[in-house]
């Protein structure tokens, strides 16, 4: 195996689709240029990747589907997952200074500082962020024996010896007193040093030492995506093939770009059939768990699409964002024929499709219980104001009929005796009569029947509503 003492590894230096990434005092703007060449990045390696990665029709526009965002950019190395490259380590490196953890954690180490020695700091941290490497070796040098356990200015050191001075003895030394300051501290940048120990152990040509230390970054940092990768790498190389690959299968779940950079990596090439049962295996597994979603969500569907029916039913309109027909007709196709292509990234895509179509339908049904509280209120409304007419009264009868009846002859038969015997008695009886049935028997039965009605309306809306 080469060796690379006193020179850069390929590897370890800036990539063409990197180039433009630099350092700079303005950090959101370094950010902002590191996600625009990590979709070079994406861009470069998809061209020529193996069609169970990623079929031919999603190569072209894959980097629209997976991207980096400026929050996972912002993180770091920890962020960055598969778009990290030694090549950007001191850009990447700036941005970690740059996140609230590191800086709680300096807050932490240095304390209330002597003006001098923050002075001098700021210098130094100017110096790097400007790119001016010369100045910021001499600051920080200047400054590291003033700071007691602050791994930071060491990570510095190393990072300029390694990849600016090229002295990977010295930029060794460095990063071994980082690991042992950062340990007690913070286990991420314990392990954050550990990776450029091992990458300057695989320098050296000492790949088992190099294990080692990636085995322990791993250790102290189980979801660092990066330090699986490294390791992985590493036990390729030993001809482990059962750990890389377990290794790489994690790596891959926290940021699917692992497989293209897994595919272009000449480090796997001795392990190339495990690596392609790898990419089977986490291909099948994806379109199963595509495949279990979508028919979860194609009942949903329907079930989103029988109580718009049935509210219809019911007689009210529907508002136009509760109709589900699109779902049916469009996105489902489309991820059913994603599925098709039989392709890693096709299946993960799906995923994020079926991601938002879950979200749009959750929307729906949101909207459609607001449309159906709303009509279940008016219901209830309407049983009010039509109780409160019969309120007190029954249901009609005899006895109300009666009542009433009594009741009305003291004006019924005066007046028909009044108009004459025994027309005039017949007459105001039988008109009497007929309103006594009306306002007793007719009037309230019709109230309640209604009400009735009212409320088996409510019951079948209550029945509709409960099925989403």
């Amino acid at each position: 195996m080469d060796t690379y003492l006193e020179k850069l590894a390929p590897w370890e230096k800036r990539r063409v689709y990197y180039n433009n990434v630099k350092p700079g005092n303005n950090i959101m703007e370094v950010k902002e240029a590191l996600k625009k060449q990590t979709q070079k990045m994406i861009d470069a390696q998809i061209a020529p990747t193996d069609s169970i990665i990623s079929s031919q029709e999603r190569k072209d526009d894959v980097i629209q589907d997976i991207e980096y965002d400026i929050k996972s950019i912002g993180q770091g190395m920890r962020g960055l997952k598969a778009a990290f490259e030694w090549g950007i380590s001191d850009v990447v490196w700036l941005i970690e200074k740059d996140t609230e953890d590191l800086k709680e954690i300096m807050r932490t180490i240095r304390g209330a500082s002597d003006k001098q020695i923050n002075m001098l700091r700021d210098k130094a941290e100017d110096a790097y962020a400007s790119g001016k490497m010369d100045n910021a070796l001499v600051y920080f040098t200047e400054l590291e024996p003033y700071t007691m356990k602050d791994f930071s200015v060491c990570i510095s050191l190393g990072m300029i010896y390694l990849f600016h001075k090229i002295d990977k003895e010295k930029a060794l030394e460095y990063f071994e007193k980082a690991v042992k300051d950062a340990r007690s501290l913070s286990a991420y940048y314990a392990s954050y040093a550990l990776l450029y120990k091992s990458l300057i152990k695989s320098d050296f040509g000492l790949i088992e030492e190099a294990e080692e230390c990636t085995n322990e970054a791993i250790k102290l940092s189980p979801d660092f995506a990066e330090a699986m990768y490294q390791n992985a790498q590493y036990n390729a190389l030993l001809n482990r093939p059962e750990k890389a690959v377990s290794l790489l299968k994690k790596a891959i779940k926290e940021d699917v770009i692992y497989c293209l950079k897994i595919n272009s990596e000449l480090d796997f090439n001795g392990i190339k059939p495990e690596i392609i049962k790898l990419y089977e295996e986490i291909r099948n597994e994806k379109k199963g768990e595509v495949k279990e979603k979508l028919e979860e969500e194609k009942r949903n569907v329907v079930l989103l699409n029988n109580a718009v029916k049935g509210i219809q039913k019911l007689g009210y309109d529907v508002l136009r964002d509760s109709s589900v027909e699109l779902f049916q007709k469009g996105e489902n196709n489309e991820i059913d024929k994603m599925l098709e292509n039989n392709s890693i990234f096709d299946a993960h895509i799906a995923d994020i499709l079926l991601t938002l179509l879950s979200k749009k339908l959750k929307r729906k049904k949101e909207l459609l219980r607001i449309k159906g509280n709303g009509i279940h209120i008016n219901i209830d409304k309407q049983i009010q104001e039509l109780s409160a007419e019969v309120d007190g009264k029954k249901k009609g009868g005899f006895m109300s009929f009666l009542l009433l009846f009594l009741c009305g002859q003291i004006v019924a038969f005066p007046f028909g005796w009044y108009i004459g015997i025994p027309i005039g008695i017949c007459i105001t009886e039988g008109i009497l009569f007929f309103i006594c049935l009306y306002v007793s028997v007719i009037l309230p039965q019709s109230k309640w029947k209604e009400i009735n009605a009212k409320q088996n309306e409510k019951d079948k809306l209550t029945r509709v509503m409960k099925k989403i």
